[in-house]
């Protein structure tokens, strides 16, 4: 038997993202889903094709090894713009 997990799976699922992804690689994910600015199922769907044909241990490594930002240019995910301090006040 063959299962196919996903980064929308182990987002999802407590259980399976403690034993697929340490927690900075997590962490990261988190990270990525909060600033991005397409919404979470589009942010998952698009992690979830640009990943189909990785290996599961090599995406988590990218996850650990890299940066939210650089997983979103990496994966063509849109970010939030951060607002400039001087435009706040």
């Amino acid at each position: 038997m063959k299962a196919e997990v996903t980064i929308s799976n182990i987002y999802w699922n407590v259980s399976l993202s403690n034993f697929f992804f340490r927690e900075q690689a997590y962490k990261t994910l988190d990270l990525l889903m909060e600033l991005s600015a397409m919404g979470s199922q589009e942010t998952l769907s698009a992690l979830d094709e640009a990943t189909e044909d990785m290996g599961l241990d090599d995406v988590e490594e990218m996850f650990y090894s890299y940066s939210a930002e650089d997983m979103a240019r990496e994966f063509g995910i849109e970010l939030k713009e951060e607002e400039d301090e001087d435009d706040a006040e």
